[in-house]
């Protein structure tokens, strides 16, 4: 609902945009694909054998959710940048960080917001056994993620969440977040058109 009183031309409402990392974490919960499995046990279990772990339960995905608390250490799943300052010990876990960082209008009625989902590990961490080979833990965590949310209908937006430079230049992955001596990680930005239901409803009458 937009309250600025103008009754004359029908503008964008932007209330819903910010349940959307909330959305691609419901998403990632819900999907059952072996994909979406292993990158739980990814976020996990720390050891280089994640993969051959059992698959984690709802309740244990749902509980590594952090929701405010002092100590974040014991959870992986954040909807803030700030990384703490728990990551630097050596026994720090692997993170997942989403977040709104641009939106950009198009016209009145539609704007591109773009959500950056950082992937963050402990660099005691950084390997794990796949396919027979070693590879870098965050590396496979984005390529399971975009398997499961590129292109997919979050249920907020017009459209799909895509990793699509045409949708919006934003889009790209890099490799860049570091402290020099404990963690790293890189970071996925994806867009999605954004118009509310209702702005849009208007719009066509």
């Amino acid at each position: 609902m937009i309250y600025n009183d103008n009754h004359e031309s029908a503008v964008n409402d932007f209330a819903q945009q910010v349940f959307i990392p909330n959305q691609i974490v419901t998403a990632l919960i819900k999907n059952t694909s072996q994909e979406a499995e292993d990158f739980w046990k990814l976020l996990y279990y720390s050891q280089p054998d994640a993969l051959t772990k059992n698959n984690l339960t709802t309740k244990q995905k749902k509980d590594m959710i952090w929701t405010g608390q002092t100590e974040e250490n014991k959870y992986h799943v954040f909807y803030k940048p700030l990384i703490g300052a728990a990551l630097d010990t050596a026994n720090a876990q692997t993170q997942i960080r989403l977040y709104r960082t641009t939106t950009n209008p198009t016209t009145k009625l539609s704007a591109i917001t773009n959500f950056e989902i950082d992937l963050i590990t402990n660099e005691k961490e950084s390997l794990v056994r796949y396919g027979g080979y070693y590879v870098e833990r965050t590396d496979l965590m984005e390529t399971l993620l975009l398997s499961i949310i590129n292109g997919r209908d979050i249920g907020i937006g017009v459209g799909r969440l895509a990793y699509d430079k045409e949708l919006s230049r934003s889009c790209s992955s890099t490799l860049g977040i570091n402290n020099s001596k404990t963690f790293y990680g890189r970071s996925l930005v994806l867009g999605l058109r954004f118009m509310s239901a209702e702005t849009d409803k208007t719009a066509c009458g």
